[in-house]
């Protein structure tokens, strides 16, 4: 799964929880299922800029590496 999949599913699921908290009836049910529509929306966005910052520290190490042979 590459990290656009990723963040797809979890835009997804971030849908299916918010739908959950519309059809709720009780307060703290749609109060749970609309905090982790939240976070889910939230690392949905983060998941590129993690993968960007991997790519860079791999790279940083592979460098390294490279400078110490």
């Amino acid at each position: 799964m590459d990290d656009d999949e990723l963040a797809d599913l979890h835009k997804f699921l971030a849908d299916y929880h918010r739908q959950l908290a519309k059809d709720a009836v009780l307060d703290v049910v749609q109060q749970y299922h609309a905090d982790l529509a939240q976070r889910l929306a939230d690392e949905a966005a983060l998941i590129p800029r993690r993968s960007a910052i991997a790519q860079r520290l791999r790279e940083g190490e592979q460098r390294k590496r490279q400078e110490m042979e």
